[in-house]
């Protein structure tokens, strides 16, 4: 598939898996469905960015394991990282063990929908967000273009 197709079809790429490819937005909302409650957006030097009575979306952990990460050898999995990139190429990144071992990954959510409607144009078609950090703007990306799962 060419970059323009995946531009304008606005699709996840999911590399670094034993089953990379594209996910649709389609795809995504098929996949188990979260929902947080209200929730308070502060940035890193603790100021409030946003407040949202709910968002809604799919566990990032769903949406690597459709891709096959729980194949791989246990051995492995505790050396791999994720790298989440959201359109502008700001990232996040996180353990298999804090997606996996901890209440992190409970809530490390990729959205598609605030307040049961689709995402505000500025956030993208979906986002992501890490729900159980204190606070939540330095993992929260905008536009999520890419998930790439990386050896250590």
């Amino acid at each position: 598939m060419n970059p323009d197709t995946i531009a304008n079809a606005e699709l996840l790429q999911v590399a670094g898996l034993p089953k990379p490819g594209f996910l649709t937005l389609e795809a995504l909302q098929g996949l188990p469905r979260h929902d947080l409650g209200p929730t308070q957006v502060l940035c890193y030097s603790g100021r409030p960015v946003a407040q949202v009575d709910s968002y809604a979306g799919a566990r990032l952990v769903d949406v690597l394991d459709a891709h096959g990460l729980s194949q791989r050898p246990r051995s492995e999995l505790k050396r791999c990282v994720v790298v989440a990139q959201g359109g502008d190429g700001y990232q996040a990144v996180f353990s298999w063990n804090e997606l996996y071992n901890s209440a992190i990954g409970e809530k490390a959510l990729v959205l598609y929908e605030k307040n049961a409607e689709p995402l505000d144009a500025h956030l993208g078609r979906i986002c992501l967000i890490s729900a159980n950090d204190t606070r939540l703007g330095p993992r929260h990306l905008r536009g999520l273009s890419r998930v790439e799962l990386k050896m250590l």
